[in-house]
């Protein structure tokens, strides 16, 4: 374990500290909570990171998007 002080939001504080009352009996628990919805996140979304991926036309590959957004806003 690590420790580390982090900044929540009010409501976010609220909604951990009084789970962690409802499942422990006291607020001494609210690592247990995070490090729980962490992981429970992580689980639902793979490996935490969601891959973007597109095709690029043929007759686009070759273009530069800089040159071409000049080109269009009349920029020189």
């Amino acid at each position: 374990m690590v420790k580390i002080t982090i900044n929540l939001d009010e409501l976010i504080y609220e909604e951990i500290m009084k789970e962690s009352v409802e499942k422990y009996g006291s607020t001494k628990n609210i690592s247990k909570i995070i490090n729980q919805r962490l992981k429970s996140r992580k689980s639902h979304t793979g490996c935490g990171k969601k891959r973007l991926s597109f095709r690029v036309k043929e007759e686009f590959a070759n273009l530069d998007a800089d040159v071409e957004i000049k080109n269009r806003s009349g920029i020189t």
